[in-house]
């Protein structure tokens, strides 16, 4: 069985994200996606996951998540305080996260949108081949909604290897 995701808190608005459906505009459908391309492939990477995977896209303030099994997670984009378990969290590198392990975001310093990749990505059913999140019609994502307190958000199956925990984007890569 796959692990998944409790959200504790939802935060201002956080959605799943993946890189799109594109080519849809002939039946009146935007892409969606994830709004900062380079950091959601940055945090996939990171993790050990196929760039397009889908993560979960924040704005401005960041939910506040606990574990079920022990994955990898990363957090990139927006400049923001992250905690594990009350200890900081670096940004643009690999964690390790345990099951029963939180996480949780303050407000953001610059930036809008942080993006947090779990390893295995976010096992939502694809919509028009995309897992993204479009809320102004309701598809895609989680049940076609930010996420919010109470929700249980499924994940991938792990892979074998990965970035082992400490990997980061250097600073003068980062966007």
């Amino acid at each position: 069985m796959s692990g998944e995701v409790v959200v504790r808190s939802g935060g201002l608005s956080t959605t799943v994200q993946d890189l799109g459906r594109d080519g849809q505009y002939a039946i009146g459908m935007p892409p969606s996606g994830a709004l900062d391309q380079f950091s959601h492939r940055a945090a996939n990477m990171l993790v050990g996951n196929p760039v397009g995977a889908a993560t979960l896209e924040a704005t401005y303030i960041g939910p506040e998540l606990e574990f079920t099994d022990e994955r990898r997670i990363a957090i990139t984009g927006a400049d923001a305080p992250v905690r594990l378990n009350g200890e900081p969290v670096p940004l643009w590198e690999t964690v390790q996260v345990r099951s029963g392990d939180v996480l949780g975001f303050e407000m953001l310093r610059a930036g809008a949108r942080p993006y947090v990749a779990i390893s295995g990505g976010v096992d939502v059913p694809e919509y028009l081949g995309s897992r993204s999140t479009y809320t102004l019609t309701g598809i895609g994502g989680f049940e076609g909604r930010a996420l919010s307190e109470g929700d249980r958000v499924p994940l991938g199956e792990l892979g074998s290897g990965g970035p082992r925990p400490g990997t980061r984007v250097p600073e003068d890569l980062r966007m």
